[in-house]
């Protein structure tokens, strides 16, 4: 490769001129390739891409798209350099070609995604988070998100945009993801709430404590200084807005147990029954998990419409009538919606119904996802339990078998309960935690 072709590859990428870039490649077809194997390097792309020459920029991308992914000796890619020129068209042409370009890290971990919130360019942030929202996880080598950039730069259009995509975001896991990024924090362990105090109350900051407060975000959440965001508040009417919305002081919060304390701690029942149900879960692929819940729904409603129509029928006598021949002998009013089975049949035959049925409803408190869902399918299935319970009494023929009855059903309940009590616990914690904005 001479200095001459690389010289008239320059020429051609400062120029956009794509008839040079092909005399070039004709003369040395190997160019392309001894440029990307070397680890920082100044390519075409990089100088075309600056200088807005989009059909020369996707002509080499077309050739040598590698050399999108390349950083020059200064830490930067080509979509970096176009975003530092204001090439905005470029830049939007280049992730048409590739949405992972949003993720591309450049010099002290900067990707394209946060230069945008530094800028507080936000039709860009909008578009890249649009066509890559997993780019919203990046960090920097400080720790930082889009968002705690956004505040460092008083870019709070920026900033407001990246909460609404976190609050209005529907993919699976979407509000886990939500309470990670608002409470991420940086190399000095503050979260945007730590920075965003520290600000004067002008009314764009009034704005963004006021949003800030509507979301998920811990308002005593500490840095390494072991500060919350009240004890950094800025003046006296910052410290008023944080008060109103429940937020402490570190003096007013007990410290946490670590990690490492919680494990050497002794676990009550509900967290043992609590692992117990995680390692079932984690054991089978999320498609299996379906499969097995579909099944057991079925099993438990089959067993259920079983109990309301018992083998053989049930005896269809008429209250006021005291004298009806059923089976050669006088009619009992009492036997009306009574199993005709005798009472050993009766008894195989709920034993056996009553293990499908519980084994099943068990099976979906175990297969059901926690948090609000959990809690709004664990009452109708529990008050599901107690009708076909209800039905099993009310047809057992004798009083002995629906004592029988009852003490089965109590029984397995007892290992039921503890099941809907987590998936009830745990849905209602998050609800709160959404509401009060603690960890």
């Amino acid at each position: 490769m001479s200095t001459t072709n690389l010289d008239k590859l320059t020429d051609a990428a400062e120029a956009g001129n794509i008839d040079l870039l092909y005399a070039v490649i004709q003369t040395d077809s190997s160019i392309l390739e001894n440029i990307d194997s070397k680890q920082f390097v100044e390519t075409p792309l990089h100088i075309a891409a600056s200088r807005g020459h989009i059909q020369f920029s996707i002509e080499v991308m077309n050739l040598k798209p590698s050399l999108a992914w390349k950083l020059n000796p200064q830490g930067f890619s080509p979509i970096h350099l176009a975003m530092q020129n204001g090439q905005k068209r470029t830049v939007s042409r280049f992730v048409d070609m590739n949405k992972d370009l949003v993720r591309i890290k450049g010099r002290e971990g900067l990707t394209p995604l946060h230069f945008a919130s530094q800028i507080g360019e936000v039709d860009l942030l909008a578009e890249f988070m649009a066509v890559c929202p997993d780019s919203i996880e990046d960090v920097t080598v400080r720790g930082e998100t889009a968002l705690h950039i956004a505040v460092k730069n008083n870019n709070y259009e920026a900033l407001y945009l990246l909460v609404y995509f976190l609050r209005e975001n529907t993919k699976r896991g979407a509000r886990r993801l939500e309470y990670k990024i608002l409470n991420r924090k940086d190399e000095a362990d503050n979260t945007i709430l730590h920075i965003l105090v520290q600000r004067d109350l002008e009314p764009q900051v009034e704005e963004a404590l006021g949003l800030m407060l509507n979301t998920r975000i811990n308002l005593n959440a500490k840095n390494l200084e072991n500060k919350t965001a009240l004890d950094m508040a800025a003046n006296v009417d910052i410290r008023s807005i944080l008060l109103s919305g429940g937020a402490k002081s570190n003096s007013q919060i007990n410290n946490a147990p670590t990690y490492a304390q919680k494990l050497r701690s002794k676990t009550t029942i509900i967290e043992n029954v609590l692992i117990w149900k995680r390692n079932i879960r984690s054991d089978i692929s999320e498609e299996q998990r379906n499969t097995w819940l579909i099944v057991a729904t079925l099993v438990a409603t089959a067993t259920y419409q079983s109990a309301l129509s018992p083998p053989g029928g049930v005896y269809q006598v008429n209250a006021s009538d005291t004298n009806v021949n059923i089976t050669g002998g006088v009619s009992n009013p009492g036997n009306a919606g009574k199993s005709v089975l005798s009472r050993n049949e009766f008894f195989v035959y709920s034993l056996l119904n009553m293990l499908s049925f519980f084994v099943s409803t068990i099976a979906v408190f175990i297969l059901t996802p926690n948090g609000i869902i959990g809690v709004l399918v664990s009452g109708p299935v529990g008050w599901f339990v107690l009708c076909y319970i209800f039905s099993m009494v009310r047809t057992s023929p004798t009083h002995a078998n629906a004592i029988f009855v009852k003490i089965v059903s109590f029984s397995i309940m007892f290992v039921a309960l503890p099941c809907w009590a987590i998936i009830v616990y745990y849905g209602l914690r998050r609800i709160m935690l959404k509401k009060l904005g603690r960890s």
